[in-house]
């Protein structure tokens, strides 16, 4: 067999915040980390918001040399941006049943990507750490389960060259109408810069009012756009996210919660083995959160959602994905800033994140 899913965490109960900590001693090189969290629901609101928020962090680390740290929710956009698809999460938000979310962490350009994948042979101590947070998300949840998997080749014989590295560089609260520098590091090429904003309830275009990438103080200008020409640019090129939510209907309304942020369109009808004479309607969805507004309660609804920018996150592709002699060679460089400008009216409940897909070679 060449290629192989191999478990690396066999599913195991969770019944307490903690972080898992699976040492890495495989011999064949890892194309895909596949990581699965179910939340077990409680009660009939979704209290906590998205169960992505359950996944707080998902390090690979080898002793301090850190090779990818991201929360659940943006390696979950990251991955949508890298493959064009949706995880296969099932979001079902009812009681007594698992919400289960997929987290992918991506080393190749695309799945069996003999160029680059993560060869745990290359490394000391390669330990994978995933932080979860209970009643971070879902449905008042105190209980859940783990388990990990990796897309590994394995009779097929592979010299990867490097892998692709995704780093957090900045986590900040927002001012009304304030500028924030991000330097940005010129140690590895840049495949991927992502943005994320994500307000409840708040387009991202309603977040951010400008982004500028500056080389050497100025020197040359890769792009000085609004948020709303990026995101109108992305409508333009990316599929949108599609998914399909289950939530109980209470009386009046329930807040529900989806992946995309901008520009939600949605669908709605009664999930359940007969007819009724129900009407449900949705409304909202800006920012990852919508109602359904029904008129008695009872019954279980099937929410559609499609949108664009999965968790509040925009990417901006450098070069031709597939060809690693395009993307953004920035080792020449004395310095990269980003200059962030938050809308008016913003203030430190409002923050952004921005992070990194990078190239890190081997040798």
């Amino acid at each position: 067999m060449k290629y192989r899913l191999a478990t690396i965490l066999a599913r195991e109960g969770v019944a307490a915040d903690k972080t898992v900590v699976i040492g890495i001693n495989l011999a064949n090189p890892v194309s895909q980390f596949h990581i699965v969290y179910e939340s077990t629901n409680v009660g009939s609101t979704i209290t906590n918001g998205h169960v992505a928020k359950c996944i707080t962090r998902i390090e690979l680390v080898d002793g301090s040399d850190v090779l990818f740290s991201l929360t659940g929710k943006k390696c979950q956009a990251l991955d949508f941006y890298h493959q064009f698809k949706e995880p296969a999460n099932l979001n079902v938000y009812l009681n007594g049943m698992n919400c289960e979310q997929v987290f992918n962490v991506n080393f190749g350009r695309y799945l069996w990507d003999p160029i680059y994948a993560f060869d745990p042979a290359k490394f000391i101590n390669p330990q994978l750490k995933i932080t979860i947070d209970l009643n971070g998300g879902g449905m008042a949840s105190v209980a859940g389960f783990i388990s990990v998997y990796a897309n590994i080749f394995d009779e097929k014989e592979i010299s990867p060259a490097g892998f692709l590295m995704a780093k957090e560089v900045v986590d900040y609260p927002m001012a009304s109408a304030g500028h924030e520098y991000v330097d940005l590091p010129t140690d590895f090429p840049i495949r991927k810069l992502l943005i994320r904003s994500q307000t409840e309830g708040t387009g991202n275009e309603y977040l951010i009012d400008t982004v500028k990438l500056s080389e050497d103080n100025d020197r040359k200008i890769p792009f000085n756009l609004t948020m709303f020409e990026i995101l109108r640019n992305i409508c333009g090129w990316s599929k949108p996210f599609i998914e399909d939510l289950i939530v109980p209907a209470g009386a009046p309304s329930i807040d529900w919660y989806c992946t995309p942020c901008y520009w939600p369109t949605l669908g709605v009808a009664p999930w359940q083995g007969e007819a009724e004479e129900h009407i449900g309607t949705v409304y909202a969805g800006d920012g990852g959160k919508g109602q359904l507004y029904v008129e008695s309660t009872g019954g279980n609804w099937i929410v559609h959602v499609q949108g664009y920018s999965p968790h509040g996150v925009i990417d901006i592709p450098f070069g031709l994905q597939d060809d690693p002699t395009d993307w953004y060679d920035v080792s020449a460089l004395g310095s990269l800033r980003l200059d962030i400008k938050a809308r008016s009216g913003r203030s430190s409940s409002d923050t952004v994140q921005v992070f990194l897909q990078q190239l890190r070679n081997y040798a």
